[in-house]
């Protein structure tokens, strides 16, 4: 008669409990590599709401002299070309990132930097507010379709572009406490503060692209 004999063998990485140490370790490497984005995203969040929670407290009149920062004078944008309407989304998500430039220069930009995305976050609350309120049905439709796909992109660049100019801030303040000695390879963060510009630009063209052909194709669908 035939049997099954089964045989158990000592496999040390089974029983091995998992190294707390390691995990630690695993942990601050992920903060501090993800760690300042994930608190620029969560400003722009916090902006998101106040700016969605006091949209309604704004005239027509104040969102159409800030069209820049705002996407709220439908009616206006509606009569541009191509080119001025490629033009004026670029100018709006082009501000917050010369802002962010200047403020990587600056020993006060790890103060005004993490600002900046709560301020965007603010700007988008308060154009959606305004338009949900004054467009209705017609107004959630435009800011989905239309508005919010090139938003959406562009909190991406500023999150990453904001942490370059948050961290080159950083580097100017501990040159001016400190002295050249804590910072020598100062010269080379400044080249690499100006590639990381370079593509945030071209991010930022790329997503004025995505808004005008979404407008383009789609505003003229709804009934303002």
């Amino acid at each position: 008669m035939k049997g099954f004999v089964f045989t158990f063998r000592n496999n040390p990485k089974a029983l091995r409990l998992p190294d707390l140490h390691q995990s630690g370790r695993d942990f601050r490497q992920l903060l501090r590599r993800y760690g300042v984005q994930a608190v620029f995203a969560a400003l722009f969040l916090l902006g998101l709401i106040i700016g969605a929670v006091s949209g309604r407290g704004f005239g027509k009149e104040t969102f159409e002299k800030l069209d820049l920062l705002f996407v709220t004078n439908i009616d206006a944008r509606m009569d541009m070309s191509v080119f001025n309407i490629f033009v004026s989304c670029f100018v709006s998500y082009f501000l917050f990132i010369f802002c962010v430039f200047l403020s990587g220069f600056s020993v006060w930009g790890f103060l005004t930097v993490p600002m900046l995305s709560a301020v965007k976050g603010f700007t988008v609350g308060l154009s959606s507010a305004f338009v949900f309120s004054q467009y209705r049905l017609s107004g959630i439709g435009f800011y989905i379709l239309v508005v919010l796909p090139g938003t959406v992109l562009f909190l991406f660049a500023l999150v990453r572009y904001a942490t370059y100019g948050f961290r080159m801030s950083l580097g100017f303040l501990r040159l001016s406490m400190l002295g050249c000695e804590h910072e020598p390879q100062l010269s080379v963060h400044i080249k690499a503060f100006v590639k990381k510009t370079i593509f945030a630009l071209l991010s930022v063209g790329g997503c004025a692209v995505v808004d005008m052909v979404l407008w383009v194709l789609f505003a003229n669908k709804f009934d303002f």
